[in-house]
């Protein structure tokens, strides 16, 4: 139909195999890959595989192989190979034209073959057998294909074979009952899909081939569309390339190509032409290729950095105007708690007064501990690893410390009036205050020990990490040594200061182990509320402790 327009002598892609148009497709190319087949068929190999996708030119091979072949060497051509063992023996002898049909037996068969192959041998000839579509050769054929092998003299093969077919034949080809076939092998070649170089020379050389005087019949731009959209096959070429030029010709109301001021032919395929073949083929250019996969990794990571940044700082100064709050709060509720056992008028009638106990019976408040350390078990293993997050934990023992205050309140002071029991509900707990500047008893003791054991401990061993947290948290530190010490582990942890003059945080680690291994294996024995801290391991050389014990903060 464009044949004028064009200039053509005859349609230049059809998708028909044409030997005439024959692309040998550069230095590694389909011409290189027909050199070695006319060379190994020659030279008297076995077994030959040929393998490449849909569409890339392995019939024209064939056809090129067999138009290359000199007279001695007689082909045999098997476009259906979907047959049985038997089959596929009187295909071949039945091309061969022996003396055979269907019913005969399968002995017979290959008797009539050998034979017929030994005199080919005689006068110089030799048989090869072409297989198309090998990929659809069942399992038990293949092995039959490989007993023609053994049809051979003390020299030479009686038989060569030739196996033609899609990736497929490779994956079928690693069968175990089948590995013989495949050592047989010798010879293995892969049609790779074109470049974009190539296509662009492919294209060209086609219309050359069928008589355009200017090939350049397609811009760079539309020769650059058809690589993309055709995947570098030959067959999608030949498709987009001739429904691109059918549809510039239809474009066309002069019904002459465009021409330069030079009176010189230019392109006449666009690339406006290349993506109406492709919207009618049905083919689409590979939108995902490795560049594009690399960006849009890098993209994702910069987002959730800035994005993990943006939600961290946002919390933080949640956390901060929080905390604020709290410590308001622990502020009004030491103080209630202290005036009110000397109240006048929250005491009861039986009871006069209420006396000041003594130092060593402070921690008659335990029960108000007691249950803050049940709220603390619920904070997360992160939120105790910085000093920040000591923050965090206060924070979050807020919303049920307040009605365990209240509780144990009235469990203490049964006498206290109705007026001040509600005062005292409504007030926010605090985190308990440090009865005495100096350090509690069970600390000081661990840290003492720390000093203790790092004089004799081996460096290299492991430890685990139970806690790190700010300095003047003592009371909770205390608090996670007596949990510690009601589980029996008391014994074997060990703490102390680090950090520099302007922030200084407590450490608590547990054990000595040999191995980082033996270290994590302990951790499932802990407490719950010492394990909601995340412990982990760490080398004892990297403590980095300031010093073992501070008497005073």
């Amino acid at each position: 139909m464009y044949l004028e327009y064009y200039s053509l002598d005859r349609p230049p892609f059809r998708i028909t195999p044409d030997p005439s148009l024959f692309y040998t497709g550069g230095a590694n190319g389909r011409g290189v890959v027909l050199e070695a087949l006319l060379y190994a068929v020659t030279s008297g190999e076995g077994i030959l595989k040929v393998v490449g996708e849909v569409g890339s030119g392995k019939t024209m091979l064939c056809r090129m192989l067999e138009q290359r072949l000199p007279d001695s060497v007689e082909v045999v051509y098997l476009a259906n190979p979907n047959l049985s063992p038997h089959d596929i023996l009187y295909a071949i002898a039945f091309e061969l034209k022996l003396p055979v049909d269907h019913s005969t037996q399968r002995l017979v068969l290959m008797q009539h073959l050998q034979e017929y192959l030994l005199r080919q041998h005689a006068i110089n000839r030799t048989v090869l057998v072409i297989i198309e579509e090998a990929q659809s050769m069942p399992i038990e054929t293949l092995e039959e294909v490989r007993l023609f092998s053994n049809l051979e003299t003390h020299q030479h093969k009686l038989m060569q074979i030739l196996l033609f077919g899609q990736p497929e034949l490779d994956k079928n080809l690693q069968d175990k009952s089948i590995r013989q076939l495949r050592e047989r092998i010798t010879h293995s070649f892969d049609l790779r899909p074109l470049n974009a170089d190539e296509v662009s020379d492919y294209i060209r050389f086609r219309l050359q081939a069928a008589g355009c005087p200017a090939p350049q019949v397609f811009s760079n731009a539309a020769e650059k569309m058809i690589a993309k959209a055709s995947g570098g096959l030959t067959r999608r070429i030949n498709i987009l390339a001739d429904k691109a030029m059918l549809a510039a010709y239809a474009e066309s109301a002069t019904g002459q190509r465009p021409r330069t001021i030079d009176n010189l032919l230019q392109p006449a395929v666009l690339p406006k032409h290349v993506k109406a073949a492709m919207n009618d083929s049905g083919y689409r250019s590979r939108l995902i290729t490795w560049p594009r996969v690399a960006f849009a990794g890098l993209a994702l990571l910069t987002i959730a950095v800035f994005g993990g940044w943006w939600y961290f700082a946002t919390q933080n100064a949640a956390l901060s105007a929080q905390l604020q709050e709290v410590a308001a709060s622990a502020q009004a509720l030491d103080s209630v708690v202290s005036v009110a056992p000397t109240t006048p008028a929250a005491i009861a009638p039986t009871q006069t007064a209420i006396a000041e106990p003594p130092a060593d019976e402070v921690v008659e408040v335990e029960p108000i501990e007691e249950v803050l350390a049940e709220a603390e078990d619920e904070i997360t293993s992160d939120a105790v690893q910085t000093a920040s997050t000591a923050q965090l934990e206060r924070e979050r023992l807020e919303p049920r410390g307040s009605a365990a205050v209240a509780t144990v309140a009235e469990a203490e002071m049964p006498q206290i009036e109705t007026a001040t029991e509600t005062e005292v509900a409504e007030v926010e707990p605090p985190v308990p205050a440090q009865v005495a500047s100096s350090l509690p008893a069970l600390l000081q003791e661990r840290s003492q020990a720390m000093q203790n054991w790092l004089a004799d401990v081996n460096s290299q061993h492991y430890t685990l990490q139970l806690l790190s947290i700010s300095l003047d948290e003592s009371d909770y530190v205390n608090r996670v040594l007596r949990r510690l010490q009601q589980a029996g582990l008391a014994d074997n942890t060990y703490t102390c200061v680090f950090g520099n003059s302007s922030q200084e945080y407590w450490k608590v680690v547990y054990g000595d182990f040999a191995s980082a291994a033996q270290a994590r294996a302990v951790i499932s024995d802990l407490p719950s509320s010492v394990r909601s801290n995340g412990p982990f391991v760490q080398r004892i050389e990297r403590l980095d402790c300031n010093s073992a014990m501070r008497t005073n903060l």
